[in-house]
């Protein structure tokens, strides 16, 4: 080419139009491959149509700041990148694109971005074609814009520069406040200055989960084809066979087979088959409703599930086994699945297992026919006996001891180990936990009270009622005197006495570990044909139900615990496991589930 040739082209160059197309549609005819892909193809919006208004906000002069909150492998970072070729070819101004390290952003750099600009002929042209203006940190292109790929941990690369196009990728990962700190970097190019920041679910209160909830929350969404409602892909929609699981576990082929997504119209519910020509049949009608309408504007923001574009039935795969590890204590699967399926931000209490707990057709102090006794003799009397043979009904109070109130709960209780949630409320005064114990009948030998916060004034109660004070304790067992001087191992501690100025009461320390693993067993096991079954009733409540998932089993060092998720009320939970420990304590847990029990048990020595 003549220099005049060269010189005509640079002109023409220079001088054309610019593009002003969308940028999903710009990057169709100009992406010839992403190479990343695992199947690398031009691109093609149609399969990710989620994404088209995201990029377009991204390039609008009028929006100052875009927030992505979006699942992982749907696209989220695409509209980063795709977004990066437009501004190069069309909108050239300096550029910052941070991930969460500076080897993370090196990453990008070389194996992501500097390959999709060799596949888009209008930046590829751009390229320098010395080396050394190809550096994986910073990009030089011939028409004088710059480009730095960089960490954003590193909070020396977020100072300095004056930015006009800032893009921050998977802004969960990175330290409180440095969000903040990148987005002061466009300050000298006023209204021209951009933010784009996309992520996963992270924390709720973190940085990402404030500025997206300080946008409009635009939600993706569909149409359902029967009743004509557009509605977001919900995650509580989704369905599958509950016949698959036997048990002891899931059937996970016959999940996947029978799962669907119900229509959100309660009058609807039109389930549609988990197949990949139902999501692009939902797809096409999608768009995206602002859920925030009354934002300020400074901040839109955009969401979308893994819903839109993954199976419905792997994602009930992922979530009930999840789920299964939830239950052992380890809610690590569940929040990642929450946080990279859903993309939602995590809090403590996002999940409960109260699905899980299957109530009985009975409500609350309603008489139970399988109830156990307290035989004339002592003795643990099973249904049916003769009526007088029972000194007191088996049934046990537990009280919670808060600075001025009660959480008191009754269950009765099989002589097998079955028991039934009789009673539970909140009260205020000690007199109102006595009236409790006398109208459900229960003996004050069994009415078991927490000492843990107020100890003088509870053990004082029991002494002058005849009831039990009870410690919950760090230690997972407790020895105890057995035949010819034999070391026996329990969950609960031998007798104390104590008399603080007043009557003598009994004490006994509690093992909190093995007391509340016992607990999350048996809330599990309410299968009437396996012989042992721990019911609540109908009428059981919401706050019940909130209170009973109030812990979790966490690993500390070495040590396993029971530990209060967030600021859970957990005053019920404590008294389900008081009613473990009298279970013990009078030998009618152990038949069944717990034998180890009952081997302690025949190694007393009688009456003890």
């Amino acid at each position: 080419m003549s220099p005049e040739e060269l010189l005509d082209a640079a002109w023409r160059y220079a001088w054309r139009p610019p593009d002003r197309r969308p940028p999903w549609l710009w990057a169709e005819e100009h992406i010839k491959s992403i190479p990343y892909s695992p199947i690398p193809a031009a691109f093609r919006s149609e399969h990710s149509p989620w994404i088209r208004e995201p990029l377009e906000a991204f390039v609008d002069p009028a929006i100052p700041c875009v927030s992505i909150m979006a699942c992982i492998q749907a696209g989220k970072t695409t509209v980063a990148e795709l977004g990066a070729c437009y501004i190069i070819a069309n909108m050239p101004g300096p550029m910052l694109w941070l991930d969460q390290t500076d080897e993370d952003a090196k990453d990008q750099s070389e194996s992501r971005l500097q390959k999709l600009f060799d596949e888009c002929p209008p930046v590829k042209r751009l390229f320098h074609r010395n080396r050394h203006k190809k550096k994986l940190d910073a990009v030089h292109f011939a028409h004088g814009m710059a480009l730095w790929v960089l960490g954003a941990h590193n909070k020396t690369n977020l100072q300095r520069r004056s930015i006009r196009w800032v893009i921050g990728d998977e802004t969960w990962r990175w330290p409180k406040g440095h969000m903040a700190e990148a987005e002061a970097r466009v300050t000298a190019f006023g209204w021209l200055g951009k933010r784009l920041f996309v992520s996963q679910g992270g924390e709720e209160g973190d940085d990402t989960d404030k500025k997206w909830k300080s946008g409009d929350q635009r939600e993706w969404t569909f149409v359902c084809p029967h009743c004509d409602i557009r509605q977001p892909f919900l995650w509580r929609n989704v369905e599958w066979n509950k016949e698959a699981h036997d048990g002891a576990e899931w059937d996970f082929s016959a999940v996947k087979r029978s799962t669907v997504l119900l229509c959100d119209n309660p009058e609807c519910r039109h389930p549609f088959p988990d197949t990949s020509k139902a999501r692009k049949m939902l797809n096409a009608t999608g768009a995206y409703v602002k859920m925030n309408p009354n934002a300020s504007g400074e901040v839109v923001s955009f969401h979308w599930n893994s819903l839109c574009a993954s199976s419905w039935g792997m994602l009930a795969e992922l979530y009930l086994r999840a789920k299964e590890t939830a239950k052992r204590g380890d809610l690590t699967d569940l929040k990642i699945f929450y946080q990279k399926r859903l993309a939602l931000s995590w809090r403590e209490d996002l999940e409960d297992f109260r699905a899980d707990i299957k109530a009985s057709s009975y409500q609350r102090k309603q008489e139970w026919g399988k109830e156990g006794a307290i035989g004339i003799n002592g003795e643990i009397l099973s249904a049916p006996f003769e009526r007088e043979l029972a000194a007191v009904p088996l049934r046990f109070l537990t009280v919670d001891v808060q600075l001025d109130h009660f959480w008191c709960l009754a269950r009765s209780w099989a002589g097998n180990g079955s028991s039934r949630l009789l009673e539970w409320r909140k009260v205020h005064t000690w007199e109102d936990v006595e009236a409790m114990q006398h109208e459900l009948g229960i003996a004050g030998s069994l009415v078991f009270v927490d000492a843990r916060h107020t100890p003088g004034t509870v053990y004082k109660k029991c002494g002058e009622h005849g009831w039990t004070a009870l410690m919950g304790d760090k230690r997972a067992m407790f020895q105890h005197k057995g035949k010819k001087g034999r070391r026996i191992n329990r969950y609960y501690s031998p007798r104390r006495t104590v008399a603080p100025g007043g009557k003598p009461a009994s004490l006994f320390y509690w093992s909190n570990l093995s007391i509340k693993d016992m607990l999350a067993r048996l809330r599990l096991n309410q299968d009437p044909e396996k012989g042992l079954t721990w019911e609540i009733p109908e009428d059981a409540g919401d706050d019940y139900l909130r209170q009973l998932d109030s812990e979790r089993r966490v690993k500390r060092g070495d040590k396993w615990l029971w530990e209060q998720i967030g600021k859970r009320d957990n005053h019920l939970w404590d008294c389900e496991a008081m009613q473990v420990v009298a279970a013990c304590m009078l030998k009618i847990i152990g038949r069944e589930s717990f034998p180890q029990i009952e081997t302690e048990a025949a190694e007393e020595e009688p009456g003890e």
